[in-house]
């Protein structure tokens, strides 16, 4: 299972959420963030980028070898957990040059996702919660139609991965201040 959402929809949030109600419910459940596997990655080979922001503001020839090294460790994981496997990414990123996949073919040909999952909130909400995160240095859009314009592509880019990877999408909505709903939906679909 895959689980994406746009920068400030709150999706490691509500990840982070799934994995302790599903821990108390006795669900084996492992969250894994591409982005921190990239990080790590480009540590392990000398660094070079300080911080995520900086990661996808550099080539995109760089980020696609690192989005596939990161999918192959990642599947590695996957190979060697036992239980429910959530893989917590960006379905696009928002680059210098444009909208780049997350999830390109080869990254899906690696992952082999069943379920590709949209967390998504008002666009509103998502500019609010973008604004008030001191933790990150995002480009913010200054408007919420820019807000609304990324949700929209995540959209495209995951009706096309589920095209490449025979997958079903669902998006689940994460209201303010309950991620709590967003990550139930997420453990009652490891349920069954």
């Amino acid at each position: 299972m895959i689980v994406t959402g746009i920068p400030g929809t709150g999706k490691t949030t509500v990840c982070r959420e799934a994995q302790r109600i599903a821990e108390e419910r006795g669900i084996r459940l492992r969250v894994v963030n591409f982005g921190d596997v990239m990080m790590k990655l480009q540590e392990e080979a000398g660094g070079g980028v300080e911080d995520r922001d900086k990661l996808r503001k550099s080539s995109l020839d760089f980020q696609k070898k690192l989005q596939a090294e990161a999918a192959r460790r990642i599947a590695g994981m996957i190979g060697e957990t036992e239980g429910h496997f959530i893989v917590d990414t960006h379905m696009s990123i928002k680059t210098r040059s444009g909208y780049l996949a997350g999830l390109p073919s080869h990254v899906l040909q690696i992952l082999k996702p069943d379920l590709l999952i949209l967390v998504e909130a008002d666009p509103g909400e998502i500019l609010r919660r973008r604004l008030g995160d001191a933790t990150r240095e995002r480009d913010v859009e200054e408007q919420e139609r820019g807000v609304a314009e990324e949700l929209r592509f995540s959209r495209l880019m995951a009706a096309a991965c589920a095209v490449l990877a025979g997958a079903a999408v669902k998006i689940v909505e994460n209201p303010p201040g309950e991620p709590e709903k967003a990550a139930e939906e997420i453990v009652k679909l490891l349920e069954g």
